[in-house]
């Protein structure tokens, strides 16, 4: 029995230093936002990634205007993405990412009117859906305590929209900072 004992010990404290070396995270929600968009101008961005596994994850971007509604041009934009990690880390260092931009624009403009007598501005207001395709990269650090930062930028063709008034590329960034839970 003591000859069985000292060889199965052995193999337990193996198994145990082996899967100490691989980190398994049971933290796999990322949320983040960007600071940076609401101190320059009212656009809230944030997001919110789901992992899959160590290279993988699957989530949304959301970026939303503040702003009043008496102002002549509002956008939000909500983009789906995957992701592909390439860093050491579990989800996180180097990555690329394809995303789906759904954008929402309000746009107001003033129909003029000048007659004999009399000036008038009529203002109309112009809502359009889109969907686009797009890429992007950026690079993603796990801090202590699951404290998250995140530099990214992605460019997306915007389809169905009339490119008269309207830009045909849209994008998505954060300069963020996070936590996994």
């Amino acid at each position: 029995m003591k000859k069985l004992l000292l060889p199965v010990a052995i193999f337990c404290l193996i198994v145990n230093l082996h899967a100490q070396e691989t980190e398994v995270s049971d933290r796999r929600n990322d949320i983040m936002i960007s600071p940076i968009e609401l101190i320059a101008g009212p656009v809230l961005n944030v997001s919110y990634e789901r992992l899959i596994n160590e290279n993988s994850g699957v989530g949304l971007n959301g970026l939303f205007y503040l702003g009043s509604n008496n102002d002549d041009y509002r956008v939000t934009q909500i983009s789906p993405y995957y992701r592909m990690y390439f860093g050491k880390k579990y989800a996180a260092g180097f990555f690329v990412e394809g995303f789906a931009p759904i954008t929402m624009t309000t746009d107001t403009y003033y129909d003029f009117y000048v007659g004999p007598g009399y000036n008038s501005s009529t203002p109309q207001e112009e809502s359009n859906t889109t969907i686009g395709l797009g890429f992007g990269f950026g690079g993603k650090w796990v801090a202590r305590k699951n404290i998250l930062f995140e530099a990214s930028m992605g460019i997306a063709r915007r389809f169905g929209i009339d490119e008269k008034y309207d830009a045909a590329i849209t994008g998505k960034g954060m300069l963020g900072i996070g936590y996994r839970f």
